[in-house]
């Protein structure tokens, strides 16, 4: 695991952007939607918002070396406050309190294992 967070590290800025805006695109499209994503069981919904946000804020640190951890983590969760909001916004979708709570488990995770992750690289991330 370590190797390969090394290697991710040592990718160019451009290609570490780029999988962070791979991510926000994704995040955006399936949170926008003007249906939702079908559900195979109950609240799976919850389970999607934490991977999604575990996958964008572990992207956008992998991106932002050089940033405090509290930026991303900021941004992140106003990221998942927003979407909330402009699904309640929309005819077909509805904002859920929980749904904005999973989004935040999911950030905090994901910028737990990515502090993580860094105290186990030769790379320092410059977590200050």
């Amino acid at each position: 695991m370590s190797q390969l967070i090394q290697r991710l590290v040592a990718l160019p800025f451009w290609l570490r952007a780029l999988l962070f805006l791979a991510v926000c695109a994704g995040l955006l499209f399936t949170g926008l939607r003007t249906r939702p994503i079908p559900q195979f069981f109950a609240q799976e919904d919850k389970l999607h918002h934490f991977i999604g946000f575990f996958a964008l804020s572990f992207s956008c640190r992998l991106a932002f070396l050089h940033i405090r951890l509290l930026w991303p983590a900021i941004g992140c969760v106003l990221a998942g406050v927003l979407i909330e909001y402009a699904q309640a916004l929309m005819p077909l979708r509805t904002a859920s309190f929980y749904d904005a709570l999973a989004n935040t488990a999911g950030v905090a995770v994901g910028l737990a294992v990515a502090w993580q992750c860094s105290r186990h690289t030769k790379k320092d991330w410059q977590n200050r």
